[in-house]
């Protein structure tokens, strides 16, 4: 166990605080694809792949702890770092709900682009031509 100093308690809520800003990123690229068939305009396609990666990243550890450990990852975080604020602990549940409703929803929008026949090139998910053509409008 260790012992907290303030500083824990702020990494610990600026990487929950990262993993909200993967989910939030995930989530409007969800949104867009089952919208329009394209991920979003107004995010770059290496921005939205590090908030899948991001996303992946902590739903996983997430899931990994509720498996191995039996316990969900603000129990975990509770016991290992001893004390955290509050305010932490409300910020990785936040964390921890909006990554997993993140992996729901992109296992939704793969669903629906699978129910309605969409042509979806390799992983990405999408069909690269038709949204090139969707951008140079």
């Amino acid at each position: 166990k260790l012992k907290l100093s303030p500083r824990i308690d702020n990494l610990v809520a600026g990487v929950a605080d990262i993993s909200i800003g993967f989910s939030v990123g995930v989530l409007q690229s969800e949104f867009a694809i089952i919208m329009t068939g394209c991920g979003p305009l107004g995010l770059s396609d290496t921005l939205e792949r590090l908030c899948y990666q991001g996303l992946i990243l902590f739903a996983g550890c997430s899931i990994f702890s509720r498996i191995a450990f039996r316990k969900d990852i603000v129990s975990l975080s509770e016991e290992y770092f001893e004390y955290l604020e509050e305010s932490t602990l409300w910020q990785i549940r936040i964390a921890d709900t909006m990554s997993l409703i993140g992996v729901a929803g992109a296992s939704i929008a793969l669903g629906l682009q699978i129910y309605n026949g969409d042509n979806m090139d390799g992983l990405s998910g999408i069909n690269v031509d038709m949204c090139r053509a969707i951008r140079d409008l």
